[in-house]
């Protein structure tokens, strides 16, 4: 007699202790594993923006082959300095008169929002030459205090509405505009060298107009000198870029440093809470004036994260001053470790934020003529 048929066996659940082990090896494998995807996504986000300063310098190096000098900024006038009223003047932009003028005409100040600024004027050379043509020099890039008139259009904001990659960063945000304008910004700035005259925010008297304490690295504003405040044409402590209101220029025979040893354009020091707002942001990519959304200087550079607490230091009134944040003037960036600065022979260095501050002060200056050798950065 045959005998009966058993029931095929059936295997157990997993055990809990299986279970546990098998999660228990999947959350190590998520440990190491995700670093390195998130340092391979850094890698390659700052292989990018070392990418976008080589074709920032680039266009940079070509400018300056066509028209005998760097493009400076801001360019308030083109082909040179006009009144409110699109008439040459020549005598530019005077600081010393309260309120400024420029040509004799109520204008605008130092940190005015208009006025093409350096990365405008290269997009010829960065194959955005249709960007470039929405502008209308016909009319003044300024206008005086108060209303424009109606149907005014320069083309300013027709041109940052225009999203050029080049100019963002990816480490630190996507490419998308701000405010109900839609405008785009820029996370790089043209070096203005050494820091001095007024800061904002502080007394005005010429006793006491600057930030005192020094600054954390010791690297302040000059404390004796107010000639040509924040325009980078003092001997000694000038920038590659320079303020063009009073006709200056800069060209590469004027880097007496040498051109690998002095900072083009770099990253710029910007908290994430003041992503397009004021401070450093809140001007069109385009544009912005003589003013840190698209110039720094030779402030030691600092992390995004660490920005924030970075304030100046006014005699009058005395204390802190937070309305005059020492990092809209530096560089700076939200990479790991150090930032990305182009420097003036078209190369792109990765300096990182422990650089000694006396190291990055000459670096920033095209013509303090101290010695200085390429390991120390």
């Amino acid at each position: 007699m045959p005998s009966p048929i058993r029931p095929a066996h059936r295997r157990a659940a997993f055990t809990l202790i299986e279970l546990l082990v098998v999660i228990a090896i999947i959350g190590v494998l998520i440990a190491l594993l995700l670093p390195a995807v998130q340092s391979a996504r850094e890698a390659a986000r700052r292989a990018q923006c070392t990418n976008n300063l080589k074709q920032i310098g680039l266009a940079f190096m070509n400018f300056e082959s066509a028209n005998g000098h760097l493009p400076q900024g801001p360019h308030d006038g083109h082909p040179q300095a006009v009144d409110a009223s699109g008439n040459p003047s020549p005598s530019g932009y005077n600081y010393d008169e309260n309120p400024p003028s420029y040509g004799g005409t109520t204008c605008c100040n130092a940190a005015h929002p208009d006025g093409w600024n350096h990365f405008f004027r290269i997009l010829p050379y960065m194959e955005q030459q249709q960007v470039y043509n929405l502008a209308n020099f016909d009319l003044p890039p300024i206008w005086p205090t108060g209303s424009r008139p109606s149907g005014y259009n320069n083309g300013e904001n027709d041109v940052a509405r225009v999203a050029i990659p080049t100019y963002t960063c990816p480490t630190r945000r996507a490419i998308e505009p701000y405010g109900s304008s839609l405008m785009y910004r820029n996370d790089y700035a043209g070096c203005a060298g050494f820091f001095q005259g007024l800061s904002y925010e502080c007394s005005t008297s010429e006793e006491n107009p600057r930030f005192l304490p020094p600054p954390p690295n010791g690297l302040g504003p000059v404390a004796d000198e107010r000639a040509n405040p924040n325009k980078g044409n003092t001997g000694g402590r000038k920038g590659a870029i320079v303020w063009s209101g009073q006709g200056w220029t800069r060209k590469l025979s004027d880097f007496r440093d040498g051109t690998s040893n002095s900072i083009l354009v770099s990253e710029k020091s910007l908290p994430d809470s003041r992503h397009g707002s004021d401070g450093g942001d809140n001007e069109r990519w385009n544009n912005s004036g003589w003013d840190e959304d698209c110039i720094r200087w030779h402030f030691v550079p600092v992390p995004d994260s660490q920005a924030p607490a970075l304030n100046g230091f006014c005699s009058d009134p005395a204390g802190g001053n937070t309305g005059s944040t020492l990092w809209r003037r530096m560089f700076g960036s939200s990479h790991p470790g150090g930032l990305n600065c182009l420097l003036g022979d078209g190369s792109v260095r990765f300096i990182k934020f422990t650089i000694d501050p006396s190291t990055f002060r000459r670096l920033a200056v095209i013509d303090d003529n101290e010695p200085m050798s390429a390991d120390q950065f």
